[in-house]
């Protein structure tokens, strides 16, 4: 019996010690990526002046990709970063550093959860581009590590009231438009 009881003390030892870390295995590698589309229906044809008026979408057009590196260790010391490309004005994001809120540590909003029993863990950050329609802006992002491995991402700059064209790069570069978007990412190696 104290054998059996000794066995139980180590084993159990071993799982704490060298416990899986769930939230560990979204961290990329390198040459890894989590990559995705922005979600919402591209209806040009049944929306005022020709314009894709997704409800869901602001300012991001139909097909845009976004690239997320991403540490969930390290979430309040560059945490990684975020790309997008397929936008016809040229990226709103390129490799943009997601900026740690240190404050949500000891506050309850940093541990905001979704409904649905499908998150794992939820983040916030700022992102500020220093290129690009956005450049000089603070845009939310916020972070959902999702059971099966993906991730979501949504990314919000402005109150989305300001519905711009995505394919006119002047009113796009005078960084005047509000931006809402929402990709499902995967992981992929590049």
């Amino acid at each position: 019996m104290l054998r059996h009881m000794r066995r139980c003390w180590w084993i159990c030892f071993l799982i704490a010690a060298f416990g899986c870390n769930p939230l560990g295995e979204f961290g990329t590698g390198e040459g890894e990526v989590y990559r995705g589309d922005i979600v919402g229906v591209n209806d040009p044809l049944n929306c005022p002046d020709g314009i894709d008026c997704s409800f869901i979408r602001r300012g991001f057009p139909y097909g845009v990709t976004l690239d997320l590196t991403f540490d969930p260790e390290r979430q309040y010391e560059n945490p990684g970063t975020i790309s997008t490309s397929g936008e016809p004005c040229g990226p709103t994001f390129s490799n943009t550093p997601l900026l740690s809120i240190p404050p949500l540590a000891h506050d309850q909003l940093g541990l905001y959860e979704f409904p649905g029993s499908g998150r794992l863990r939820n983040y916030m950050f700022v992102a500020r581009p220093d290129s690009g329609p956005l450049v000089g802006r603070d845009v939310m992002v916020f972070l959902s590590l999702l059971r099966g491995g993906n991730i979501e991402v949504r990314l919000v700059a402005g109150p989305g009231l300001e519905i711009c064209d995505p394919s006119d790069c002047g009113v796009i570069d005078a960084g005047a438009c509000d931006y809402f978007g929402v990709f499902g990412l995967s992981r992929e190696k590049l």
